[in-house]
């Protein structure tokens, strides 16, 4: 297994928090920031209705534009990572990932840990479950996927919280490349079934949750969205916290003020976060749907648009570029009561 450096370790971040305001850099990349506090985290599913339409690529781009584009107070050494659900033969992450985990989600599936485990066994859980991809940020993003050795039972994890809770405390974002029957589980969950993922996401303490669904501008696509999202909101679920992202991968040849029928828009522009419309990338066939991870790519309107409306309905401010953002100080620290609820409380819970 390759040596990897010590700040590049997704550890958990313990220590007192600050006495003062800090002043976050405003060095950063073009288009600005979104600045995640140190006791805070932010978790965004994305999830569809049907396979095709492009999911695992914006779940890949948005993940390496809030790598890319956060504001990190200097004692928060946190990472960002993308959470993959899906089981191995149907991942394209395994083949993206620049360095892999010798274990991957399989160890997650088995991990059964107490409230009260230390955290270096914490951390080692997820060093050994996380692999590197390099993007062009400070530091790596990191994936947690299916690698290593294959598993006789592994199937892929949870696309809820269930499986993820483990990890989440040295997270300071999360992107979950959730899966195409989010659909079908809002539907159970409107007539009276479990709860959709993006509803047990929602529902877990400590997190300022989004979603994103994602579609493209096809006629049927866009009326499995207006399904979903009558669900939703049958099932009372926060429908401001919800962006739909729009992709068009049928030569994008339309202009993209003509991408979107006005009267759909118009149907459900107001009934939810926002409407982001990413349009074509010519070149993603030819890389197998991974998107371009350089400043280019990642400094574009259209992913910057998806990154700021993912803050938003979160709750969490974005920096414009160029000014300072001043960071309150953590109540306790990022040890805090929170910290240990979350893996005390939340485990149990959702299991």
């Amino acid at each position: 297994m390759e040596q990897r450096p010590v700040d590049d370790k997704v550890g958990i971040a313990m220590g007192a928090g600050a006495a003062h305001r800090s002043t976050v850099s405003a060095r950063g990349p073009a288009g600005g920031a979104v600045m995640i506090a140190p006791d805070r985290r932010l978790v965004v599913p994305v999830v569809s209705g049907c396979g095709g339409v492009g999911r695992t690529t914006v779940a890949a781009l948005l993940a390496a534009t809030l790598h890319r584009h956060t504001a990190v107070a200097s004692n928060d050494n946190r990472g960002c990572a993308v959470l993959d659900i899906a089981p191995r033969g149907q991942s394209p992450w395994p083949a993206w990932v620049t360095t892999a985990a010798a274990s991957g989600t399989s160890t997650l599936a088995g991990f059964r840990g107490s409230a009260g485990g230390s955290d270096a066994d914490l951390a080692q859980l997820t060093d050994s479950a996380a692999s590197q991809m390099h993007v062009d940020a400070p530091t790596p993003l990191w994936v947690l996927t299916d690698t290593g050795q294959p598993s006789a039972s592994y199937l892929g994890g949870d696309p809820g919280p269930r499986w993820w809770l483990p990890v989440l405390p040295g997270l300071r974002a999360a992107v979950v490349d959730g899966d195409s029957l989010e659909g079908a589980r809002l539907s159970a969950q409107a007539a009276g079934g479990a709860m959709s993922s993006i509803a047990a996401w929602f529902a877990t303490p400590f997190l300022n949750t989004a979603a994103v669904w994602v579609t493209d501008s096809g006629e049927a696509s866009l009326q499995r969205t207006v399904d979903a999202l009558t669900c939703i909101a049958q099932v009372r679920l926060p429908v401001d916290r919800i962006v739909v992202a729009v992709t068009e991968r049928r030569g994008g040849t339309r202009r993209r003020s003509d991408a979107l029928p006005e009267a759909w828009r118009q149907l459900i522009e107001g009934r939810i976060g926002a409407v982001v419309e990413l349009g074509h990338d010519r070149t993603l066939t030819e890389r197998g749907g991974r998107p371009g991870f350089d400043a280019a790519a990642l400094d574009r309107a259209e992913a910057l648009e998806l990154a700021r409306a993912v803050a938003s309905a979160a709750r969490l401010p974005w920096i414009p570029e160029g000014e300072a953002a001043l960071e309150p100080p953590a109540p306790g620290g990022t040890g805090s009561l929170s910290e240990l609820l979350l893996r005390q409380a939340g485990r149990a819970a959702l299991r």
